[in-house]
């Protein structure tokens, strides 16, 4: 059954917050109140008033209406209340309970908070009390531990990158954050997670890896008490403990910002631009898919390639199809192609249409573009990895009674530098058209019958040449059980490539001409939503970002 919650933000010795509170309390009911900030003056500053009051606080002088925790906030607690506190459990007064600088509880109604309070630094002394202060990256693994969910997650800083791929900013100076915070939160998945600022910030929700339905963590930091309430500087929702997450990722709902930041070794782009739909189409991650070959009307001179804010594959927009995501792993993710070449019919034993996109996480027109040697060595080494758990579901799916596999698959990769997000496309295929050599003479006979396009390279040092770095080509991956072989096409400025050329083969070659154009093969949200979850299913026993 849910309940009913209230979070206020930086108190800052202001204790009539429990007047209002009182007044709120009478007519919403809340379970509980959590104090996420500063619930007293800094004891340096403190005028004679403000020491009083917390007196009177620690007498019970003070009504708290409902049970009500307090966090540290980011400075030391009155030496008063320390002592209070320590010699009570923790209970300041009746009703008021302190969370502590490290502590990760289970309320009475069965809600897990977590919560670490005062500042960040390197090293915690072993003798320091329970209501310090401070903490280490210690002490977050410390209340981490054990722990692989959260309902509510309190900290005095943000985490760093937070904002990261969010279309909502801070209003206020930046936020430093800390990155065990963000490591924290990937731990433990907290569906609410609270701080406190200057202004109130609300972050558009963001899903974690890891197998569908994804939990969602909302990130919300409230501004100072005021009577005024200018700044929202109290919260209050509905939740139930231990829900599983939705079935549906909420509109708006963007990747982990943590994901990406993580392991791409620098920040995500920041994604300003609107958008009225998300294609996991065809191309290398270009908005106008036939830069060469505009379809009924003339073809643009002199059009800008798309920005990468403009990116339709970077998981931090907040238009990402994430209806369409089949798998993420660390560095690359599988979706289901928009407007797929094949059908559910196409081939049956599958369960899927079986056209599938291989997507780097990394933001890059061409795999020598992403500039740090290790991550591009990651993110070819994760895609070649997905690439043959797709192999081998494929071949898998599809053995006769003698055992022996009827499909094959082709993959292929347009590298070009004006592009925008690199990614490979994925497509089974029947084991004859391998084996009798139809595919590569398929791809063959349509470059010599296009006007300028060269010959496909085919030995090891030809295909060398044309994927060294800053060089465009299109790179063709055919494989079976039993044959493995790669060619290559050079692009250059002297023909003009038609970024639908491996997929007009292909159709020819299934007899699927009339779906040549991913444009021709609209799909409903439902539809498209539908293949994704076939793909997980049929997949899952192959996706090694799951785990053991």
């Amino acid at each position: 059954m849910a309940s009913k919650l209230v979070v206020i933000g930086d108190v800052d010795g202001k204790l009539n917050v429990f007047t209002k509170l009182a007044a709120l309390q009478k007519k919403q009911n809340f379970a509980f109140a959590i104090i996420a900030g500063n619930l007293f003056a800094d004891p340096a500053t403190a005028t004679d008033e403000e020491n009083e009051q917390t007196a009177k606080l620690i007498k019970g002088e003070i009504e708290v209406p409902l049970p009500t925790y307090f966090a540290i906030g980011t400075r030391e607690l009155p030496s008063s209340v320390v002592e209070k506190l320590e010699s009570n459990e923790g209970q300041l007064c009746e009703n008021l309970t302190a969370l502590g600088r490290k502590v990760s509880v289970k309320t009475v109604e069965g809600f897990r908070v977590v919560s670490l309070g005062g500042s960040h630094v390197e090293s915690v002394d072993d003798a320091m009390g329970l209501y310090a202060a401070a903490y280490n990256d210690a002490d977050i693994a410390h209340v981490a531990k054990d722990l692989t969910d959260a309902d509510l997650l309190v900290t005095s800083a943000w985490p760093s990158d937070i904002q990261d791929g969010a279309r909502t900013k801070y209003r206020g100076e930046a936020q430093e954050g800390v990155k065990g915070l963000s490591d924290l939160c990937t731990a433990i998945k907290p569906r609410y997670h609270f701080s406190t600022s200057e202004h109130y910030y609300e972050r558009e929700p963001y899903f974690h890896n890891g197998p569908a339905p994804r939990s969602i963590t909302r990130f919300i930091s409230l501004a100072p008490y005021s009577k005024a309430g200018k700044d929202k500087w109290i919260y209050a929702f509905n939740l139930e403990p231990s829900a599983p997450p939705p079935n549906q990722l909420p509109e708006g709902t963007t990747a982990s910002p943590f994901l990406v930041a993580t392991n791409r070794k620098r920040k995500l782009e920041t994604q300003e631009s609107e958008f009225n739909s998300f294609r996991f189409s065809n191309g290398n991650g270009d908005t106008h898919h036939d830069r060469g070959h505009h379809r009924g009307g003339k073809r643009k001179k002199f059009q800008p390639p798309p920005q990468p804010s403009e990116c339709y594959f970077c998981l931090s927009n907040r238009y990402c199809a994430t209806h369409m995501i089949a798998s993420i792993g660390d560095n690359a993710y599988l979706a289901t192609s928009k407007g797929p070449l094949t059908t559910n019919t196409t081939f049956p034993a599958l369960g899927f249409p079986g056209h599938v996109l291989i997507i780097p996480l990394e933001h890059a027109p061409t795999m020598s573009a992403i500039s740090d040697e290790e991550a591009r060595q990651a993110c070819v080494t994760e895609m070649q990895r997905y690439k043959s758990a797709l192999e081998s579901m494929v071949a898998t799916r599809s053995k006769n009674a003698e055992g022996h596999a009827q499909l094959g698959a082709v993959t292929w990769e347009i590298s070009r530098a004006s592009g925008v997000h690199l990614h490979w496309q994925f497509l089974p295929v029947p084991i004859d058209l391998i084996q009798r050599g139809l595919v590569e003479a398929g791809l063959e006979v349509e470059a010599e019958n296009s006007e300028g396009y060269p010959k496909f390279a085919k030995s090891y040092a030809e295909m060398a040449q044309a994927e060294s770095e800053g060089g465009d080509f299109l790179k063709i991956m055919i494989w079976s059980e039993s044959l493995r072989k790669e060619m290559v096409l050079p692009i250059d400025k002297s023909f003009r490539f038609d970024l639908q050329f491996p997929r007009r083969v292909m159709g020819k070659l299934l007899g699927l001409q009339q779906r040549a154009h991913w444009k021709d093969c609209p799909q409903t949200h439902a539809e498209e939503e539908a293949d994704a979850q076939a793909l997980k299913k049929v997949f899952k026993p192959f996706d090694f970002s799951l785990g053991s």
